[in-house]
């Protein structure tokens, strides 16, 4: 009978720990999410903030700001200009949804929402002036503000420069989004303008003779909108001076930014104190637990194989023909990927392949641009009978078309300008390959999602493969063994001479488009000519892939550039020296 009342009592015990464990977990998960979530609930919100502005021959800035905002509370919102050092705000207007509101002289910051309604003015403070309008009806507000300045642009002594505060993160209302586009009289080039963007994480480019500034994340009251544009060849009237060098005021607003070096390697030292505190408040235990059941949940799930265990499934095992025949050769991306293979340049070299087949560009010779040279190049079938409606490929002729221009003549070097200008277009394509195509198997049920739970209260999405999906994965790779059997391509070249077009195609994802062709010019010569996809094209396809891809290599990796000042990622820290302000928000 005592042995009962023992083994109870421990089992009492164990359910106390089972219950405190919990109850931490409870306790850090609730902590972690406070942490993560809290700081960004807010009241007022806005979704989106758009500079516009028009640099005029005298230096005056003329700015069209566009604000989205969804807003609950306070009477108005205000723009603080308080470092002004001689320039003057002028022309100051405000619209609501397009409806101009009512100019309000000696505008009082004490009046209630309802005599703010509709109505706009100027507040005059000991340091500058406040730009102020009314909320009037809570909710959804598409503000358009115009204002302009005068000598934004400052003489220096070696050049001419515009360093701007447009927007500073102690506003009580930070914008989601942010897009900027600068204009001038000319023309800005990276031969007479250089460009840096401070306080924010994103991208400051010259784009069509623009500045084109974009933000990557949400804007906190750490951040701040600083534009610096130095003019090289003086094209601006200013009537403004400042007592310093285009050098000086570079390196000055450079200090304590990711453009430095030193800097930058603070930066991330303190971005990695920041990630170890959260590891240690939310982290270390809860982090193992829930790792380790997730995984093991994921494992009893028995979820779709992949990789080195799905060609080990496949070793020694060969498909004979093209693996899959009812779609976009995009739709396979997602199992591609998942083999590691099917990168999105290999996509394009099979397009490039499928399109010489279908006649929809076809060889031709072009004089270079930069070399006044004759060049290979291809001429693009802009009215072919039959148009592409797949939309993923439709994507990627509308590339070439767009880059070739309106005579349809394509060249590489012109491809690979293309693709470093829009590199941005081509990366979100390129992230769509796989997301795209798992949409696309889901739909044709080749695999399936299921949410799965654990721990009692979290859950998790388990990718798994139904009975023809699982056989088309197979497919793919026994497909790749095929391509590397020697002996079994040769039947190919005796059986079906048309099927090499096809799987030329379906070669060139797997990266090996260059090594088929030439194991059918070994071993079936006389084919060669009889295929509409020829040798000789090859050299030409490769050559068009190396240099869309080293385009858009180009593009990406722009942030040298940015240092030297022609574009690229801005630095969140930095910016000192900057006129104007920003500040404020609502009240």
């Amino acid at each position: 009978m005592k042995q009962v009342n023992k083994d109870t009592a421990e089992d009492g015990h164990v359910r106390k720990n089972i219950n405190m464990r919990r109850m931490i977990m409870v306790l850090l998960i609730v902590i972690g999410l406070k942490i993560s979530f809290g700081a960004s609930l807010s009241a007022n919100s806005m979704s989106s903030l758009h500079y516009d502005i028009e640099l005029q021959e005298d230096g005056t800035g003329r700015v069209i700001e566009t604000r989205h905002m969804y807003l609950t509370r306070e009477t108005e919102i205000y723009i603080v200009m308080e470092n002004l050092d001689g320039s003057v705000v002028t022309d100051f207007h405000v619209k609501d949804f397009g409806e101009p509101l009512t100019y309000q002289p000696n505008w009082d910051v004490d009046a209630s929402r309802e005599e703010k309604a509709g109505k706009y003015g100027v507040v005059t403070t000991n340091r500058g002036i406040e730009l102020s309008w009314g909320i009037g009806e809570y909710g959804e507000h598409a503000y358009t503000v115009s204002y302009t300045v005068s000598d934004m642009v400052r003489q220096l002594e070696d050049g001419q420069a515009m360093n701007w505060r447009l927007f500073d993160g102690k506003n009580n209302i930070n914008p989601e989004e942010v897009t900027i586009i600068i204009r001038g009289p000319q023309p800005f080039t990276q031969d007479n303008t250089k460009i840096w963007g401070f306080g924010f994480e994103g991208e400051v480019n010259l784009e069509a003779g623009h500045l084109v500034a974009r933000s990557n994340v949400a804007l906190s009251n750490q951040n701040h909108i600083t534009i610096i544009m130095q003019f090289l060849d003086q094209p601006f009237q200013s009537s403004l001076a400042l007592d310093q060098t285009l050098s000086e005021q570079k390196e000055r607003a450079k200090q304590n930014s990711s453009y430095n070096v030193q800097s930058n390697g603070d930066e991330l030292i303190v971005r990695g104190a920041q990630a170890v505190l959260l590891l240690i408040v939310c982290g270390i235990i809860l982090y193992c637990i829930i790792a380790i059941k997730r995984h093991q949940a994921i494992k009893k799930a028995d979820p779709l194989i992949t990789g080195k265990q799905r060609r080990a499934l496949n070793k020694g095992k060969y498909y004979r023909d093209i693996p899959y025949k009812h779609g976009s050769i995009t739709d396979v991306a997602y199992l591609l990927q998942a083999l590691d293979i099917g990168s999105f340049e290999d996509y394009f070299t099979a397009f490039m392949l499928k399109w010489f087949k279908e006649k929809r560009v076809v060889e031709t010779t072009a004089i270079s641009v930069l070399t006044k040279k004759e060049v290979s190049a291809i001429k693009i079938d802009l009215n072919h009978a039959q148009p592409i409606t797949k939309s993923v490929e439709k994507k990627f002729w509308d590339i070439i078309v767009s880059a070739a221009g309106t005579e349809g003549i394509l060249e590489a070097n012109k491809l690979k300008n293309w693709a470093i200008t829009h590199y941005k277009k081509i990366d979100v394509l390129k992230r769509s390959l796989s997301s795209r195509s798992k949409k696309q198997l889901l739909q044709q049920f080749y695999i399936e999602e299921r949410e799965i739970k654990y721990m009692k209260v979290l859950s998790t999405k388990v990718m798994k493969g139904t009975e023809k999906g699982e056989a088309l994965f197979n497919q793919l790779v026994q497909f790749e063994n095929y391509l590397n059997d020697d002996v079994l391509l040769q039947e190919i070249g005796k059986n079906d001479v048309l099927l090499w077009e096809d799987v030329l195609v379906w070669a060139s994802l797997y990266g090996m488009s260059e090594t088929v062709i030439e194991q059918l010019r070994g071993f079936c010569p006389q084919y060669v000519d009889q295929i509409q996809v020829v040798y000789m094209h090859m050299a030409v396809i490769n050559a068009f892939s190396r240099s869309f891809a080293k385009g858009y290599q180009k593009g990406l990796s722009s942030t040298t550039s940015a240092v030297a000042g022609s574009g690229g990622i801005t630095s969140i820290g930095g910016g000192a020296g900057s006129l104007g302000g920003g500040g404020g928000g609502a009240r």
